[in-house]
């Protein structure tokens, strides 16, 4: 029986997307070429994943082309996602662009655009430039940055506050008049990012998605952020079954390493804090939460903030485990830790986001995360 909360389906989905990104990525060779290339982007493989094999459209309701098999369905591939750090835009563009979309969308463009993502024909990049971003006389001006995956985007999705302080989303070709994209390298080099800026573009020269209130745009971000959480636990994962088979094979004083208790409970400590990212992830996909958006948003808090600093610790503490070589740039495992430390901040930093959840929640001190930090 597959583990709660999913379903037969799902796991059918899971060993084939297992399968296939484990060709991908070819025992951590790939992700050496991806880094060297310095696109944190891998076309080809992109095309295949969404196109072939149908995966951009897990979550897409069926009546726009989808598999329709929700959060739980993309909580499955963005698990296996980051398992093996596959260097592609399915989070922006069949998470966070797909969401926007389908929550302020007209319905004629829910059609056209999630029609596309379904189909593995286009990448959105979407942009917070709720603070950001001025707005005057119909036309947008300032930078954002990171922008995830804008650098290969056909698609720039937009937040801006027109004057009337509603938030206006608008998409635009990335070759718009005043509008640039500037790729650069970050800390991750198997996530692309960029730094787009505006310099008076109109309103008119982009296509007119629809309008949303600030509470109604930010829990639908943050629920859109909330499957980070997957990915996750998908790199988590790898970090511990990297190091259980590392201090298995490690013989130090004629011993494995992996039998002196030290070690053992190091293991101990990176699989509990795994487990309950992997249960806070799970929970907020959970279909029980779709009848209390209140709850949801709640839950896709704790998800990617917990996870994310699970994250950040388990692959730290996977390094620290695999001795001197858990240090070399031939050996994987960096990016795992690269991963980590860019999903603290992405989006929203784990500080601004338990703070987030503390008032959400009522609570006026200050949280903190398990890193101790």
């Amino acid at each position: 029986m597959p583990p709660f909360p999913f379903q037969e389906d799902h796991e059918m989905i899971r060993e084939a997307v297992k399968g296939w990104l484990s060709d991908w990525e070819d025992g951590g060779k790939t992700l050496h070429r991806v880094a060297k290339e310095g696109q944190g982007f891998d076309r080809a493989a992109w095309e295949g994943f969404a196109r072939d094999q149908g995966m951009a459209g897990i979550s897409i309701p069926e009546q726009y082309g989808g598999a329709d098999m929700g959060l739980l369905g993309r909580t499955v591939i963005m698990e296996e996602t980051g398992y093996t750090l596959f260097s592609a835009p399915f989070f922006s563009t069949c998470v966070l662009a797909a969401d926007m979309i389908e929550a302020f969308a007209s319905e004629n463009d829910k059609t056209d655009l999630l029609g596309k993502i379904a189909s593995g024909d286009i990448i959105i990049s979407v942009l917070d430039g709720r603070e950001k971003l001025s707005l005057k006389d119909n036309k947008l001006s300032g930078t954002l940055s990171p922008a995830t995956d804008a650098a290969h985007a056909d698609l720039i999705l937009v937040a801006a506050k027109d004057e009337n302080n509603d938030i206006v989303l608008t998409g635009y070709s990335p070759n718009t008049a005043g509008l640039s994209v500037t790729p650069y390298a970050s800390l991750d080099p198997t996530r692309s990012q960029a730094k787009v800026s505006f310099e008076n573009v109109a309103l008119s020269d982009g296509q007119a998605i629809g309008k949303a209130e600030d509470v109604a745009f930010s829990q639908t971000l943050q629920i859109a952020h909330g499957s980070l959480a997957a990915e996750c636990v998908g790199g988590g994962q790898r970090c511990l079954d990297m190091t259980l088979d590392y201090t298995n094979q490690r013989v130090q004083f004629g011993r494995q390493i992996g039998s002196f208790q030290s070690v053992k409970h190091k293991c101990a400590d990176m699989f509990i804090a795994l487990e309950s990212a992997r249960s806070a992830s799970y929970f907020a996909a959970s279909p029980d939460l779709d009848a209390d958006r209140s709850a949801k948003f709640e839950a896709a808090l704790i998800a990617k903030n917990y996870a994310s600093e699970a994250f950040f610790k388990i692959a730290g503490d996977a390094i620290q485990m695999h001795g001197g070589i858990g240090f070399t740039w031939e050996y994987p495992l960096h990016y795992f830790f690269k991963r980590a430390r860019g999903n603290r901040a992405l989006f929203t930093s784990s500080e601004d986001g338990f703070q987030m959840l503390a008032d959400q929640i009522g609570l006026k001190s200050h949280a903190s995360g398990i890193s101790g930090e």
